[in-house]
C-alpha cells in the first residue's frame, strides 16, 4: 500500500496544478467520423489541401493530430480513440504563434518517455 501511494505522489508531482478558478465541464458537441485516420486525412487532404502540422498522444491508444493548410489559412483538429479518427474542430483565419524571444522556462518538468519509431 505504502508502495501505490508513493507512486501515486511521485507521478502526481510531475504535472501541474490547474489554474486557480478553473472548472471542470463536459460539453457535448457533433463530430465527424471514419474508422481509419487514412480516410480522414485522405479526405481532408483531397479536399482541402491539408498536411498534418502537429500530433501529440493522449495515451499510447489516443491521440490528436492538427493538419493545416497555410495558403487557404484552413486548420482541423482530428482526435484519433477507439479505432476511429474524428474531425473534432475546423476553421478560418489560421494564425501561428512562436514563442516569445526571452519568455520564462516553464516551472514543472514533465516527465517524458519516447519510443523509437
Amino acid at each position: 500500500m505504502k508502495t501505490i501511494l508513493l507512486f501515486l505522489a511521485l507521478t502526481m508531482s510531475a504535472f501541474a496544478a490547474p489554474p486557480k478558478n478553473a472548472t471542470k465541464h463536459m460539453i457535448p458537441y457533433p463530430v465527424l467520423c471514419t474508422p481509419t485516420m487514412t480516410e480522414m486525412i485522405g479526405a481532408l487532404t483531397r479536399d482541402y489541401a491539408v498536411h498534418i502540422s502537429m500530433t501529440f498522444e493522449e495515451t499510447t491508444e489516443d491521440g490528436i493530430v492538427v493538419v493545416h493548410n497555410p495558403d487557404t489559412r484552413t486548420a482541423a483538429v482530428l482526435r484519433i480513440s477507439g479505432g476511429r479518427t474524428c474531425l473534432v474542430f475546423s476553421g478560418l483565419n489560421l494564425q501561428m504563434f512562436t514563442r516569445p524571444e526571452g519568455m520564462a522556462a516553464p516551472e514543472v518538468e514533465v516527465q517524458q518517455e519516447f519510443k523509437e519509431i
